[in-house]
């Protein structure tokens, strides 16, 4: 991790918090409803869906690990 000093405002802290509960919650269940549903489409070399949704979970996971590393790291004004 980085020393050097981030700072965010109160509101700015609520609003990431939202999204991650967000994030975590609902739309990570969804992009797993849709995986499943993408699994069951049959061949997975040539599935878009599947392939899609795959990619839409890594922008999640990735979207997820970077609102934690802001929320740890960032001191709030």
């Amino acid at each position: 991790m980085q020393s050097t000093n981030n700072y965010i405002t109160v509101d700015k802290k609520k609003e990431l918090e939202a999204e991650l509960k967000d994030l975590e919650g609902p739309k990570r269940k969804e992009i797993l409803e849709n995986l499943e549903y993408a699994k069951s489409l049959g061949d997975l070399k040539e599935n878009a869906e599947y392939h899609q949704t795959r990619e839409d979970q890594g922008k999640l996971e990735e979207r997820i690990a970077k609102i934690r590393e802001i929320l740890q790291s960032s001191q709030v004004v």
